[in-house]
Order: C-alpha cells, then sequence, then structure tokens
C-alpha cells in the first residue's frame, strides 16, 4: 500500500537514541503539499537483522529530505510516545482538516520526532526486549498513526472528508495572496474530484453519497467565488490613473495637504480656492 507515493526504503541502526527531522526544501513549491498530503509522508516498520537487535525500515515521499542527529539535551517538548516493536510500526499523516499551508509552513520548518529504545509488554503482559519508542514534537500539525490503527481507507470517500474540510476551514480575511491562490487550487481539485466520483471514476457512487456531493458543490463554488473576488481584489486598481500599488502613497499625500490647510494663513487659502475656480 501506498508504493506509489512513497521512495525505496532504507535502514537506520536504531541502537542509540535520535531525533529524525522531514523537511520541505526551499526549492519546492507550497503547491505541492496539496498532492502530497493526500497520503502518508513517512512510513517507518521495526525490523530485527543478523546482528543487529532492532533496525527500522524508513520510506519517504521523494521530494522531502530526511535529517537524522542525535537526540540532544534540549528543552524541545515531545508528545506522548508510541511503542513499536519488531513487525510494527507507523505512518505521518496531517490531521483532518488542517490547512495546506500551515502544513507547509510546518513542513519547512522541519517536523520531528525522537527515537528511543526502551522495553514493553505484550497482550499477555510479558516484558518484551528492545522495544522502540516514537514521539513526534508537540503543537504539531501532523500525527503519527500506528499501522494497526491506520483506518483512514475505511473512511468515506476522500473526496467528501477534503470537501467538508475546506467548507469548515475559518475565512482567513489577512491571508496572503499565494495564500488565496493555494485556497482556490485546493476548492477546484476537490470540485474536479467530487464530479470524477459523481460519473462513477473513484469507485461506485451512492445515492446517498451522490445526494451528499450535490449539496457540497455549490457550498465548495461560493466560497471558492469569494476568495476568488478577495484576490483580484488586492490587484485591482482604485484609478486608473494610478498603479495599483499606489493608494497608500495618495493617502499620505492627503493627509499631508490637511496639514497644511491647518497651517496655512486664511489668505493663501483663499489664493488657492481662487485659482482652482479659475482653472475649472
Amino acid at each position: 500500500m501506498y508504493h506509489q507515493f512513497l521512495n525505496e526504503p532504507m535502514v537506520l541502526d536504531a541502537e542509540k537514541a535520535s531525533i529524525l527531522t522531514l523537511r520541505l526544501p526551499d526549492d519546492i513549491s507550497d503547491f505541492i503539499v496539496l498532492q502530497a498530503i493526500s497520503a502518508p509522508l513517512l512510513e517507518v516498520i521495526v525490523i530485527a537483522e543478523a546482528g543487529t537487535p532492532q533496525n527500522i525500515a524508513i520510506r519517504f515521499q521523494p521530494f522531502m529530505g530526511l535529517k537524522v542527529e542525535s537526540l540532544p539535551q534540549s528543552a524541545q517538548a515531545f508528545n506522548t510516545p508510541i511503542t513499536r516493536s519488531l513487525g510494527q510500526g507507523f505512518r505521518l499523516y496531517t490531521r483532518m482538516g488542517t490547512a495546506a499551508k500551515f502544513c507547509a509552513a510546518e513542513l519547512r520548518r522541519g517536523v520531528s520526532f525522537t527515537l528511543d529504545m526502551t522495553n514493553g509488554l505484550d497482550e499477555g503482559n510479558s516484558v518484551i526486549d528492545n522495544c522502540l519508542t516514537f514521539a513526534l514534537q508537540a503543537d504539531s500539525k501532523f500525527e503519527l498513526v500506528p499501522l494497526e490503527a491506520d483506518l483512514r481507507v475505511l473512511h468515506e470517500p476522500k473526496a467528501l472528508m477534503v470537501a467538508k474540510a475546506l467548507l469548515a476551514r475559518q475565512y482567513d480575511y489577512a491571508a496572503s495572496s499565494e495564500s488565496l491562490a493555494i485556497y482556490m487550487t485546493e476548492i477546484e481539485q476537490v470540485r474536479l474530484e467530487l464530479q470524477a466520483f459523481l460519473r462513477g471514476e473513484l469507485g461506485q457512487c451512492q445515492a446517498s453519497l451522490a445526494d451528499e456531493v450535490l449539496r457540497l458543490d455549490p457550498l465548495l463554488l461560493q466560497k471558492q467565488q469569494w476568495l476568488f473576488r478577495t484576490y483580484t481584489h488586492m490587484f485591482e486598481r482604485p484609478n486608473y490613473s494610478r498603479a495599483a500599488n499606489d493608494a497608500d502613497n495618495t493617502d499620505k499625500l492627503l493627509r499631508k495637504l490637511e496639514c497644511y490647510e491647518l497651517l496655512a494663513p486664511p489668505e493663501l487659502i483663499q489664493m488657492v480656492d481662487r485659482l482652482m475656480e479659475d482653472e475649472t
């Protein structure tokens, strides 16, 4: 599963406590995150090789970069660790409903999780030696999902889940033009997926799901239109006689003129008014 998204596995030594950081390179656009978050960003499985007690096989999306360092004695906070034994593993997903721009921003800073060795208990409360623990950084937009608990493929169609998450996202009135462009691309992409779902290209479309798609599509279109109006308003020229980014300079000049009128003697103001009347 997910072979088409992840690269070839690489084996890492798990004998020493380490911190692994997954990062999005600077030369990669944020738009690629739209496709990346539809699948796990990383997969780790605990394995054993001859002469070593525990190793891990790790796969991640090809355009990502992975850095392995020794675990520092720093104050960086991490979540509650999960314990994995031989043959077990986990996947790194984005949290449902998280905007792509927040995921991209955190990926550029780096998503870190710790790797350490400990002892665990099996179902019969017997001690299992050389278990591995993994802990994700605190306050992350991502989550570690154990393989046996990965039920995302059993949810309702992905396009419906994404559409509901986009509609539930609050309007960001201070968003930049690049963020708005990403938002509009997200909505357009999920609308195309919903249309393909209705045509039956993504599997059998049940009647109840088809009704829900027909209800969500107009709402997505309305939100996309609002985003487009906000996006175009950022580049709209307030007057054809000046540039689109000249509004602030004009306001400053008007305020300066008001100050001159307050400081100038009345006779000078009357002369200026008569000159303006003659020109008109």
